[in-house]
């Protein structure tokens, strides 16, 4: 080569140096400056601890038996050494073979990536390490663009400076989603198997780490054959990857499916009763509590007498409407406006209630029939008229004011003015027993003995006996209060009975035990009210009228039918043209009324 030759090379040469030194340096400016916009309001790696992840609050009943879940997203947090490590091989093996290589990116994953979404013109391939995964779940969009990746991309390089890598591998596996509304892995295994995370098999850690990719796709539940599919492919990986051996990899894959939905938590038993504990809980707490924190609720429902409840009442219901060709109100009246709110059925309902009178615990509530229908609550929202089950308060109140159950009082026609008006009360069979006795007149449910009984004792005295035994509804003081023509809810009447059973000691009703909160530290205890409100021997007086209401007098023919046996006391009630019937009955143990 000439000199001159020479020259114009070094001279070439000079040039593109320089123009490479310059692109370097404004690449480098350029760099700082587009670092500082992706890292720009990125959340701090530490701020992954501090992240509270919705989890699931349970509600137990009596004997600690799971009841209900609430849930934003269904999630049970594992720590990593509970996970067994199949498990952990399969998800390294199908979501990043290199984790515990890489620091944070695999260069050679992101290259890979590249390459497949230049060659289909768009993103189609992620190449996101665990690291990534984790980053993008708990604090970034599921957008598909090159910002979100390198955002992405910065804050895994941030998690691996601040966690070690089996911290992380945790974090992933109590974040990511499988499904169904299942989030973390023990979740997934509850869900898919019904079975602890402990028990998982190899085939289905396999079939749960294939599951990862695409949870819509490869579900067992939607798509089996593919989730069959999408299995095998991750036992052929793990023998690649050397996680297992080939033997192993074919008994997995001859293993059967093995799904089973998990049905604890979904049942419809108690649904009345869930739904009040439900709003006690956000009354008092706040719904953050219910559908963030992941407590757990013990409640004091007895599942099998809320089962038995709910079949007697169904069985009964539908017999009588078979028997009598029911027509319900719905269908024989206009119906009512839209507007209005108002829950009907077109068939009869009832409600029942059962309480511990020791304790208050409400150990049994069937609200209607069915809650899809109608959730209006007819065991606490529905005030009604209970008829002559008010008249044991009366009798109560009477026994304070110097009666005896041996006393006579005249059952007679009698009419009393009242204002501007005339009132002419009657028994329920139109029939008259002269004078007889307050026991046989509380057996016999005679109105006119209680109408005379309350112009003596005055209507006042008497709601004050039934306020402090537990009836809350407004109670009007007037002659008709002795037949009961003030309205109450079932709940009321019930906890108020329980007085005599529990000796004349007022327990306020509750339906939560205590709550915990994630870690079992006592977040609540329910210490119910008590408070003596009668005499242990008006308890009593009034307890043994009662046992006559089932021996001789309303209630016998129930006692007859049926069999029963037990010592026990109630009182029955009904409103005109039946449209309502009441029965409240108790033990020592046990009140109940329907």
């Amino acid at each position: 080569m000439s000199e001159r030759g020479a020259k114009i090379v070094r001279e070439v040469l000079r040039i593109v140096g320089l123009l490479v030194l310059f692109l370097a340096v404004f690449a480098a400016g350029a760099g700082v400056s587009g670092i500082r916009f992706l890292k720009k309001d990125l959340p701090s790696a530490h701020d992954l601890e501090a992240y509270q992840a919705p989890l699931v609050t349970r509600f137990y009943d009596l004997q600690d038996s799971l009841l209900a879940e609430f849930y934003i997203e269904k999630r049970m947090p594992v720590p990593l050494d509970r996970v067994p490590k199949h498990l952990i091989d399969a998800v390294i093996t199908m979501e990043d073979r290199k984790f515990y290589e890489h620091w944070g990116v695999n260069l050679l994953s992101v290259f890979r990536a590249v390459l497949s979404n230049l060659r289909a013109r768009r993103v189609v391939r992620g190449g996101s390490t665990i690291t990534q995964q984790l980053a993008r779940a708990l604090f970034l969009t599921q957008e598909r663009s090159i910002v979100r990746k390198m955002r992405e991309a910065l804050l895994a390089m941030e998690v691996e400076k601040t966690y070690s890598k089996d911290k992380i591998l945790e974090m992933y596996l109590n974040q990511i989603y499988f499904g169904h509304g299942a989030y973390g892995i023990k979740s997934a295994a509850k869900t898919y198997f019904n079975r602890d995370i402990g028990d998982v098999t190899l085939a289905e850690a396999a079939l749960l780490a294939g599951i990862i990719r695409s949870p819509a796709a490869y579900s067992p539940f939607s798509h089996p054959e593919e989730a069959l599919r999408r299995r095998s492919i991750v036992l052929e990986a793990m023998v690649g990857a050397g996680a297992i051996g080939r033997r192993e990899a074919g008994q997995a894959k001859n293993s059967p499916l093995g799904v089973k939905r998990s049905i604890e938590g979904t049942t419809k038993v108690a649904a009345y009763f869930v739904e009040e504990v439900r709003k006690f809980i956000e009354r008092k707490f706040g719904s953050r509590m219910l559908y963030r924190d992941g407590v757990s609720v013990y409640t004091t429902l007895d599942i099998g007498l809320q089962r038995k409840a709910e079949e007697v009442l169904e069985t009964w219901l539908g017999s009588f409407e078979e028997a009598n060709k029911f027509k319900s109100t719905l269908e024989k009246n206009e119906p009512l406006p839209e507007s209005l709110g108002f829950e009907g059925t077109s068939y009869l309902q009832a409600a029942l209630v059962a309480i511990d009178p020791r304790t208050g615990y409400v150990q049994a509530m069937v609200g209607g029939r069915s809650f899809e229908d109608s959730k209006f609550n007819r065991a606490t929202q529905a005030h009604r008229q209970p008829g002559s089950a008010f008249k044991p308060f009366l009798w109560t109140a009477a026994i304070d004011n110097q009666y005896t159950a041996a006393d006579i009082v005249l059952d007679a026609p009698i009419i009393v003015a009242v204002k501007d008006s005339i009132y002419r009360p009657s028994n329920y069979d139109h029939k008259f027993l002269g004078p007889i006795t307050l026991r046989k007149g509380l057996a016999r449910s005679r109105n006119l003995v209680a109408i005379r009984l309350i112009q003596k004792i005055g209507a006042y005295t008497v709601a004050e006996y039934a306020r402090s035994m537990g009836i809350r509804s407004r109670l009007a003081r007037v002659l008709s209060l002795a037949l009961g023509s003030s309205s109450t809810t079932l709940l009321e009447i019930v906890s108020a009975y329980g007085v005599f059973a529990n000796q004349g000691v007022r327990i306020e009703p509750t339906m939560v035990r205590r709550i915990t909160g994630r870690q079992g530290e006592i977040i609540y205890e329910d210490v119910p009210y008590s408070a003596r409100v009668l005499s242990p021997q008006t308890a009593y007086i009034a307890t043994s009228m009662l046992e006559s209401v089932l021996n001789e007098g309303t209630g016998y023919a129930a006692r007859s039918r049926y069999h029963f046996v037990r010592r026990a006391a109630g009182k029955t009630g009904t409103t005109d043209n039946y449209t309502d019937a009441w029965f409240i009955g108790f033990t020592p143990d046990l009140v109940c009324g329907v």
